[in-house]
């Protein structure tokens, strides 16, 4: 998920980070400190006294408020937005989608899940939970006794990226790394301007899969490709988290699907051609496309990005859909707010 705390820019916000590289001053020198010269610092106590500042002469209201009583929703931030949405997406069961499928007899934390029936046809990964060392990631090939004859489809899968595609992936990789709604605006030729609400949407399916995709990463643990096959050289830094799920994958899709949702359907013709079935198709190969490139960089399994989806398509199907059409927002009244205005956009 890299530079996921992607498609933030403002993640300068959490600013005053940039004050940690002041502790390495810890001799006597150290920075020029920048003093007041009307105000300084020795004589700070005195604003509290009221001997240092304006202070009105006279009584009542010297500047009564000028304009509209509270802060438009119309001008909220799409970074600050998405963080809004984040905080009402917490109060919902949202730990209840997992990025996997559980079986009979296996529960989150003990026994065996699988993340995928066949993945691809006669393949599957199954995870198991190991009371010391916890998750285990098993691949390989489903004979007909429907027993998993353990290979390393997935690590061959991985080379032959590496060596067939990603010197020409390398432009979207390096993009992607940092920044990937823009791919979204540009398929559907929108813009902040033009869809305010839809640039909201976006950045709140991409702060809540990113959420989402931390928490399980942290269950799961799972290392990273190049960590067990340091050869992959991975063409930008990995991450410092775990590989599964595909935070990318997970973002990426539900981008797609909240964007799908909000779209009209416009059928151009019945006989030739449906423009919604278009639509729909280079959303979700788009989406597919950003996870995929992260494989060829080496930083993710196959199976992450399957999982990302996984996960996206329930968060979207069993919470976000919900809440979208429930009278009044149920419990999540800001999404409902954004996503309405964000359909009227498109209306």
């Amino acid at each position: 998920m890299g530079a996921n705390t992607a498609n933030t820019a403002n993640t300068a916000n959490t600013a005053n980070t940039a004050n940690s590289g002041n502790l390495g001053a810890t001799g006597i020198g150290g920075p020029l400190l920048a003093d007041r010269i009307d105000l300084p610092f020795v004589k700070d106590h005195m604003v509290d006294q009221g001997r240092v500042g304006w202070t009105s002469s006279t009584t009542g209201t010297v500047c009564p408020p000028i304009g509209p009583p509270h802060f438009s929703d119309r001008k909220v931030d799409p970074f600050f937005a998405a963080w809004q949405m984040l905080a009402e997406f917490t109060a919902t069961p949202w730990r209840n989608e997992t990025p996997v499928i559980d079986v009979a007899g296996g529960t989150l934390g003990d026994g065996i899940v699988y993340l995928h029936k066949n993945v691809p046809t006669g393949r599957q990964i199954r995870v198991k939970h190991m009371p010391v060392t916890g998750w285990e990631f098993k691949t390989g090939t489903v004979n007909t006794a429907a027993t998993l004859v353990p290979d390393d489809w997935e690590f061959d899968r991985l080379l032959r990226m590496y060596v067939d595609e990603r010197p020409d992936a390398m432009g979207e990789i390096v993009s992607q790394d940092g920044e990937f709604l823009s791919y979204y605006m540009r398929v559907l030729s929108f813009g902040p301007v033009s869809h305010p609400a839809s640039c909201k949407l976006m950045h709140a399916a991409s702060l809540i899969a990113m959420f989402c995709a931390q928490y399980w990463k942290n269950v799961y643990r799972r290392v990273r490709p190049s960590h067990l096959f340091p050869g992959l050289l991975p063409p930008i830094a990995a991450p410092g988290h775990a590989a599964f799920p595909s935070g990318h994958g997970t973002q990426a899709q539900l981008i797609y699907r909240c964007l799908l949702s909000v779209l009209p359907s416009d059928p151009i013709s019945t006989a030739v051609q449906d423009h919604d079935a278009m639509v729909d198709w280079a959303l979700e190969r788009l989406a597919r496309r950003i996870a995929r490139n992260r494989e060829i960089a080496a930083l993710h399994y196959p199976t992450d990005s399957i999982a990302g989806r996984y996960l996206a398509n329930k968060i979207f199907d069993h919470i976000l859909a919900p809440a979208a059409s429930t009278a009044g927002g149920g419990a999540m009244p800001i999404f409902k707010g954004v996503f309405d205005a964000a359909r009227q956009e498109w209306a």
